[in-house]
């Protein structure tokens, strides 16, 4: 699960989990599936990075349309986004700590 910070405002978002029309809405707008979208995230790449904070702000409540933020009348200060990050914890330990067997 990762948390979307957009300015002073976030919200919580996870890729794998996402709502179908969320999805179809991602791919009208930027033209990728998911998985193609999540490698050009990884790339720096500004048209999901613009698509992911689409997203995000429309979740947040915000009245926002993706050609608002392509064209600059919804403009993003790319510096105002952050994204953090939570690692989901490995169900097969249980609750319990990883740790290394001890040397004899």
């Amino acid at each position: 699960m990762a948390k979307i910070h957009i300015g002073d405002d976030s919200v919580e978002f996870d890729l794998n989990h996402l709502p179908l029309h969320e999805g179809i809405a991602l791919q009208k707008a930027t033209g990728w599936r998911i998985k193609q979208l999540v490698e050009a995230l990884q790339d720096g790449d500004m048209l999901a990075i613009a698509g992911l904070a689409w997203l995000a702000l429309k979740r947040m409540g915000k009245d926002v349309t993706f050609a608002d933020i392509e064209s600059g009348v919804y403009p993003i200060d790319l510096a105002s986004i952050s994204v953090d990050v939570e690692e989901e914890p490995d169900p097969s330990l249980n609750g319990e700590a990883k740790t290394s067997p001890a040397n004899a």
